[in-house]
């Protein structure tokens, strides 16, 4: 490990278990589904300036301030940036009752601490526990005193859940996946080095798949079906959704051999694409009678980073035209997946402080938890090498979810000890 033992003590020793838990309580007691993340960065921001970091609020849109705290460092040293969403996988109102079969009370979705073991509310695991973990670290470092030569930018940012604007969908509240990231990256945040805080167990990774998601639509014959004769006028012909029937026979069973045969094999393990039919919609819930005219599924793809976007939407369309079935397929989202280049010394530095600070190596993130999108993926898409290490915790209901205040202290360890080994090191001199 590149740092000197004793700067690593005396950061640590600025790392409160009970403040932390506070904190992530304070995070989880402040509601911020995608969209409406305005009040948690606020909060964010003053905690920051209160710290004594350069506090920035960074507009991503109308109402959606990523939050960024910045130590800066004496120059001439490399940099790393921390990275954690505030937006929470279910919005804590009735409008997840489109996804859920019900919903826990209110109060169970506030930030708590339970018998001084765990943090429980919505979002503390995905992911307020990491941004609070991250936050606490910053505070350490600035509290030691110990100098360091590269800037540290800590970021809480905005719509990494996977929401997606389509249809009638399309306010802030459906823009997600990377939205808050883009803009920071894209608006000056550049830093040499990045860790995802999302939740991974404490494991590392640093490739992830990509994301298409399409449309599909077939038509049928807005027409009385009563007193129809199946055999003149059959379901096949006027009933969209009866056709979409066979659509998604035809996507499942495409599915099954893009799904086995585009494992990819990276550095931390295979990583596992999906394809899942996610929504449909088609006919008219109060008019049954009528053969209903559209019918609509939506499709969700993770894609390992070997595969294109367009080539999905050719397969797909090669698949269908054999069906013999009118339809209509639009690709409305496409995230290419990336595997990190130039993480060594970053993937280094985490192992050594792992080894450091508890005594075992460092774990590879499972390949099912690994297959997944994050942010991690746009520091990588824009040259910046980034791998995601954070805390994770459970669903414990609906929505309601906890986390270990033990497993927040490790990940804000780790985060502080990788800030100090990084930025210590000097810039290398270009030939």
């Amino acid at each position: 490990m590149a740092i000197d033992n004793d700067a690593a003590k005396r950061v640590l020793a600025h790392i409160d278990r009970d403040e932390l838990a506070q904190l992530g309580c304070d995070l989880t007691d402040i509601p911020s589904p995608t969209g409406q993340e305005k009040q948690v960065a606020e909060f964010i921001v003053d905690w920051f300036r209160r710290q004594g970091l350069k506090a920035i609020t960074q507009e991503v849109e109308a109402g959606r301030p990523n939050a960024v705290g910045i130590l800066k460092g004496s120059g001439n040293g490399l940099s790393l940036g921390f990275n954690g969403h505030t937006d929470t996988s279910f919005t804590g109102t009735d409008e997840d009752l489109r996804m859920v079969r019900s919903v826990e009370p209110q109060s169970e979705l506030r930030g708590s601490i339970v018998d001084g073991r765990v943090v429980r509310g919505l979002g503390i695991s995905n992911m307020k526990g990491g941004v609070a973990s991250f936050m606490m670290a910053a505070k350490a470092l600035k509290a030691s005193g110990v100098e360091l030569k590269g800037d540290v930018v800590f970021a809480a940012v905005v719509g990494e859940i996977s929401r997606t604007p389509v249809g009638p969908w399309q306010s802030r509240e459906y823009r997600g996946e990377g939205a808050g990231t883009r803009h920071l990256l894209t608006h000056g945040m550049h830093t040499d080095y990045a860790v995802c805080a999302d939740c991974s167990d404490l494991n590392i990774v640093w490739t992830q798949t990509g994301v298409v998601q399409l449309k599909i639509a077939t038509y049928g014959k807005a027409e009385a079906a009563w007193g129809s004769d199946r055999a003149q006028m059959p379901m096949s012909e006027l009933n969209a959704i009866v056709k979409m029937t066979r659509v998604i026979a035809a996507v499942e069973q495409w599915a099954d051999g893009f799904e086995r045969d585009n494992v990819y094999h990276s550095p931390t393990g295979p990583l596992f694409p999906k394809v899942n039919i996610g929504a449909i919609e088609g006919g008219a819930p109060y008019r049954p009678n009528y053969f209903p005219g559209v019918c609509t599924i939506y499709v969700d793809i993770r894609m390992p980073p070997q595969v294109r976007p367009v080539e999905i939407k050719a397969q797909l369309e090669r698949v269908l035209d054999g069906l013999g079935i009118e339809y209509e397929m639009d690709l409305y989202k496409s995230l290419l997946g990336h595997e990190g280049k130039g993480v060594e010394p970053l993937v280094g530095a985490a192992q050594d402080i792992y080894r450091h600070l508890f005594g075992e190596e460092i774990r590879h993130e499972a390949p099912d938890r690994a297959s997944i999108w994050t942010d991690t993926n746009v520091y990588n898409e824009l040259g910046i090498p980034a791998i995601k290490i954070g805390p994770r915790g459970r669903r414990i209901g609906p929505r309601a979810e906890e986390i270990e205040i033990d497993v927040m202290v490790k990940a804000a360890q780790i985060y502080a000890l990788m800030a100090l080994d990084i930025c210590s090191r000097p810039r290398p001199a270009k030939g």
